[in-house]
């Protein structure tokens, strides 16, 4: 199996080590701005990944996009990556329930008891949380990020860089287009534009 350096140093990077290491990954250490998880080696952050090269293998970027700030973050790592030809694993959890059609590209996160079904697309870069059910012949572009319990019926295509929240439910042979955000808990019937935001309208207490 393959020495793994995950970039990132909260929460979701335990998940991910969590996940690396049942697939029987060795974790050599972590790159962040500070040594958070003390259990891991800590090797720098930016600067270090090119001079720690012989190290690793490969690198999975364990920062999560739940918010712009994030999207900015992994974009940015992303393209550092890519610009010095720094391999990235994909990590698939044991526990998810794959079709044996549905291909899946470099760098992808893919968390516990998510299903995806028949001839879907998963691009580079995904992350896919847990619970999160995607139907047959989807396709999921380069960068998106789909939170836990998400629900994508057939044919949905999610184009790049978009975000989707906890519990969204997207129609089958809907298209969320690039750079959209679909907002937790929204019910998605209707095609988005790119670079708009999707809410589910808030919650109202009525007095009894």
């Amino acid at each position: 199996m393959a020495r793994v350096a995950i970039i990132g140093g909260g929460g979701f990077a335990k998940e991910v080590i969590e996940i690396a290491e049942l697939l029987g990954h060795k974790i050599v250490g972590i790159f962040a701005l500070e040594n958070s998880l003390k259990e891991y080696k800590y090797l720098g952050y930016k600067d270090e990944i090119l001079s720690k090269r012989d190290s690793y293998d490969a690198i999975h970027i364990a920062i999560g996009a739940v918010n712009q700030q994030g999207i900015e973050i992994r974009n940015e790592l992303i393209d550092f990556l890519q610009q010095h030809n720094i391999p990235s694993i994909s990590l698939i959890s044991p526990k998810a329930t794959i079709a044996k059609s549905v291909t899946i590209k470099e760098g992808t996160f893919i968390a516990h008891e998510v299903l995806i079904s028949c001839d879907t697309q998963i691009g580079n870069y995904v992350i896919i949380n847990q619970r999160a059910v995607i139907g047959h012949d989807c396709k999921i572009e380069d960068r998106v990020s789909i939170a836990p319990l998400v629900f994508l019926g057939g044919g949905v295509i999610v184009e790049k860089e978009s975000m989707i929240g906890v519990r969204a439910t997207i129609r089958q042979g809907i298209k969320i287009a690039h750079n959209s955000t679909i907002g937790m808990g929204s019910l998605v019937i209707k095609s988005t534009k790119p670079y708009t935001l999707t809410l589910q309208m808030p919650s109202k207490t009525h007095k009894m």
